[in-house]
């Protein structure tokens, strides 16, 4: 299922739910498999996300719209790789 998720993370910001009805698996599970992702620093929880102004024409195509600013909900992203330096 980590495969899975990192697909979907790298496609841009999308939600627990998303990822669970896209999976087929429950909420409780794709968080799990989050939260054991951070830990194996496959991914990283990023910042809380904010717009600017929620009246933004962007704004209403972001699959955040609805979470924006929310102070409990976490986005997560693709932990950037190291550049080998030769």
């Amino acid at each position: 299922m980590f495969r899975e998720i990192k697909k979907e993370l790298g496609k841009g910001p999308t939600t627990v739910d998303e990822i669970a009805r896209k999976l087929g698996v429950s909420k409780e599970r794709v968080k799990d498999a989050l939260r054991l992702m951070v830990e194996m620093e496959i991914i990283e929880e990023m910042p809380p996300h904010s717009c600017p102004t929620k009246s933004s024409i962007t704004c209403s195509f972001c699959p955040l719209k609805n979470k924006c600013g929310v102070a409990d909900y976490r986005t997560y992203g693709l932990k950037e790789k190291p550049n080998k330096q030769s």
